[in-house]
């Protein structure tokens, strides 16, 4: 198959589209258009600063025609801008239609740790708001004695009845997300993804099959090829070495760097210069996210 034919079907569940406060090379409408036109199945906008289900709706809605063989789903990340770790928002969210709740990313406590140890070149890379905000303290989702914060287990609960995604954010692998994924699974939630565990290097290709195997889902991003912080590769290795549960999401939408649709397909053609199988690169880049977004399963 070409990677077009490839890309047909394909759900890609991490997608920076604009309006946003972070400058974006697309908007929802284009991005809703480039997936359509290219025959994907799904996309889910993420913001680390506003809910994005309700722009989701209303792009798929107006830019994405009526078939219903599209979907623009949106999602909502745990940082201060969006309430902090809020069960009321999470509530809201996902009454909304939102797919995927990342725990805080900007605003995490670790994230920005490990930013500050990262070049001036590399730091620069990062996504940043136009107008930094004056109300954004880092938050961890543990206390001081690494116990869970209680709101964390009502957010859980909340995505488990739901029947919606909980995807890690860069928390810290060590303190945050172990008891995050237990209190999850006591839950009932059914749905986990570990976000890029390779962005910071802090998890080894081990640890990464370690969460497969538990019954995890590992997301690997394309944003790193374009910010020089991974190679095809690299990104080879992670594909061939982390088992079953492995998704693929472009992470782009970034200015100057090519779109998401763009960058799906480059991987996909890279893989199979690799001799990675094309019914590989469909359970990667379609059939886990389907079962994850509750999505019908793909049709060879």
């Amino acid at each position: 198959m070409t990677p077009e034919q490839l890309l047909a079907g394909a759900c890609d569940m991490h997608v920076h589209s604009g309006p946003a406060l972070v400058r974006r090379g697309l908007d929802h409408a284009e991005l809703a258009r480039a997936c359509v036109r290219a025959g994907m199945r799904a996309a889910v906008v993420k913001d680390q600063h506003m809910p994005t289900a309700g722009a989701a709706r209303l792009a798929e809605t107006y830019f994405s025609g009526s078939d219903g063989k599209f979907n623009l789903f949106g999602s909502v990340v745990l940082g201060n801008a969006q309430g902090g770790l809020s069960p009321a928002v999470v509530e809201a969210s996902l009454i909304c239609g939102a797919k995927v709740v990342w725990m805080p990313v900007m605003s995490a406590k670790y994230h920005r740790e490990r930013t500050a140890l990262m070049t001036a070149a590399a730091s620069a890379t990062l996504p940043k708001p136009q107008h930094p905000l004056k109300y954004d303290p880092p938050i961890s989702i543990v206390d001081e004695g690494g116990r869970l914060l209680p709101q964390i287990g009502d957010i859980c609960r909340l995505i488990g009845e739901a029947g919606a995604v909980l995807a890690t954010g860069p928390i810290d692998p060590r303190r945050e997300i172990p008891p995050l994924l237990d209190e999850a699974v006591r839950q009932g939630v059914k749905k986990i993804v570990i976000t890029h565990p390779e962005f910071f290097r802090d998890h080894t290709l081990d640890e990464m099959r370690a969460y497969t195997d538990a019954g995890f889902y590992v997301e690997h991003i394309l944003t790193t090829l374009y910010s020089g912080k991974q190679t095809y590769d690299g990104l080879y290795e992670l594909v061939r070495n982390n088992g079953e549960r492995v998704i693929i999401s472009s992470d782009m939408g970034q200015v100057g760097r090519p779109g998401p649709v763009e960058a799906l397909a480059a991987f996909l053609a890279e893989m199979q210069k690799r001799g990675v199988p094309d019914g590989r690169l469909r359970q990667i880049t379609s059939r886990n996210q389907r079962y994850l977004l509750g999505l019908e399963a793909l049709e060879e």
